[in-house]
């Protein structure tokens, strides 16, 4: 319509800005993606090509019985190979009602619900309910059942990306944000499946945004102390996520659309967001500001191939922020994974026991593979019983394995930048005998040039040295690989907080 009414030049340039951003996107070539006038050249050309044709197209006198809604929803960045993500009780909580749906139960009432009671203190608890979409009257057991059954996996990965993105928003309880299905299919790792086509796929996450609009949630957790005496972290009933789903492409003759070109996704955070995502609120001690970091390969692991890999993963990940030691004993992690049954079962049947085992070992060699930092105790996990080892398994194997202890920490820089945001007790105990004076003259020794600034070379041999490519530092930072390239070849300064960021991840001492 409006090539139509010759408004072709103004359709031509909005065109040209969306071909370069598609082209910059997935270009698989990235020198050439960052010439300028190459990538316009090639838009140019692209565009042009297609205007010719629908100005010549019949079918554009025929009514508008097809086409994408006029209002196309602006939607969030992807995440970061590197993202924060909440890691309060909370995210624990909601990804047990994700993964374990053995942990669900009925009450007196006949409604469904999860329990998950802090360990340290029984009085805090964090309970969920399943709702219909739309509503938050809690639903009986059989009608819950049906869509606790719907849970699983990729409920718990599109958890994680909703809170992902949640952190992002300055205050999440007051606002909306929107994510491509397009987008999450490739965080998933599911652009690499070729069996599945890409509206089924589409559609397979919009129902599983669908399964999260059904969770509630209601909290009462009491942590820490401020000068009332306590940070209550209390939610009423309320939703986890507010969902809605928004197709585009071709009508069918129902006024449907049954193969999306896109699924856009609307998603208001709940009222949890507020007690627990709250910056301001934690800077005044009032609220529970508590975060890890995501690394992105751990949502395109792929459970019908090793299950036990993703549940540790998605674990680890939210306990690696509490857990800084990262030191575990395998039934520790076994009995998060699974119901106590199968522990129970595998002690009981030979067969179980090697089976039980298998997916233990595979589980760490996936992570391994992944960069996941694992370093087996040499007392207590002997080299027999190790993933990597030909031998036979001895005696009583698998409580030996099960009583095994090790060091399992995300990838790199994870467990840098969690250490960096957590102030050792004796540091703070140092910092508060300070005397007003002594933190002047301190800081007046210390200045950013003598303990910040780095040079070039500096930044180069240290990636050498922890064998990153520039795109893979890039990524960690958040920057663009050109970026790195001009600071290595001394054409760009590094200012003071990138500087540290980098002395960080390269680990660069003066």
């Amino acid at each position: 319509m409006a090539l139509r009414s010759d408004f072709s030049e103004g359709i031509k340039q909005i065109a040209i800005k969306a071909a370069i951003k598609i082209i910059r996107d997935t270009w698989k070539q990235p020198e050439k993606a960052e010439d300028e006038a190459y990538v316009e050249e090639v838009a140019t050309q692209i565009v042009e090509s297609f205007t010719t044709e629908l100005k010549n197209n019949t079918e554009l006198e025929s009514p508008a019985d097809n086409v994408l809604d006029k209002a196309i929803p602006l939607a969030e960045p992807q995440l970061q190979p590197i993202a924060p993500v909440p890691s309060s009780a909370v995210m624990f909580s909601s990804m047990e009602a994700y993964t374990r749906k053995d942990l669900w139960q009925k009450d007196t009432e006949g409604i469904a619900y999860l329990q998950h009671r802090a360990k340290g203190n029984p009085k805090n608890y964090i309970e969920h309910y399943i709702s219909s979409p739309g509503d938050i009257t809690m639903l009986p057991w059989d009608e819950a059942q049906q869509i606790i059954d719907k849970f699983g996996f990729t409920t718990a990965k599109l958890h994680l990306i909703f809170a992902a993105h949640a952190m992002n928003q300055e205050k999440p309880w007051q606002t909306t944000f929107n994510l491509k299905a397009s987008d999450i299919i490739q965080e998933f790792g599911w652009d690499r499946n070729h069996e599945k086509p890409k509206p089924e796929k589409l559609l397979e996450i919009a129902s599983t945004a669908f399964a999260l609009d059904c969770l509630l949630v209601k909290t009462v957790w009491v942590e820490g102390r401020n000068k009332r005496g306590e940070i209550i972290g209390s939610v009423p009933v309320g939703r986890m996520w507010n969902v809605q789903i928004k197709a585009t492409g071709q009508f069918n003759l129902s006024g449907k659309i049954d193969n999306p070109d896109e699924v856009y996704i609307t998603i208001q955070p709940g009222l949890w967001t507020q007690d627990f995502l709250n910056r301001a609120g934690a800077k005044s001690r009032e609220a529970l500001y508590q975060f890890g970091y995501l690394a992105q390969q751990v949502l395109k692991i792929d459970p019908y191939h090793d299950e036990l890999a993703l549940r540790l993963a998605i674990y680890l990940t939210l306990d690696s922020r509490v857990r800084l030691d990262g030191k575990y004993r395998v039934i520790e992690l076994l009995e998060i994974a699974f119901p106590k049954t199968v522990i129970d079962k595998a002690r009981l049947d030979f067969r179980r026991a090697y089976d039980l085992k298998q997916r233990w070992d595979s589980a760490i060699k996936l992570l391994l593979k992944l960069g996941w930092q694992i370093v087996f105790d040499a007392q207590t996990y002997p080299e027999e019983l190790r993933p990597d080892s030909l031998d036979k398994n001895p005696r009583g194997y698998l409580e030996k394995l099960l009583c095994a202890k090790l060091t399992i920490k995300p990838p790199a820089p994870i467990p840098e930048l969690i250490a960096s945001k957590t102030k050792p007790k004796v540091e703070q105990l140092q910092s508060k005998a300070k005397t007003k004076v002594e933190r002047l003259q301190s800081k007046a020794k210390v200045t950013p040039s003598q303990d910040i600034s780095l040079t070039s070379s500096q930044v180069r041999e240290a990636r050498i040295d922890k064998g990153w490519t520039q795109a893979k530092l890039a990524g960690f930072l958040g920057v663009s690989q050109k970026l790195i390239s001009l600071i290595e070849r001394g054409e760009r300064t590094v200012n003071p907080q990138l500087a540290a960021q980098m002395r960080t991840l390269l680990e660069i001492q003066d």
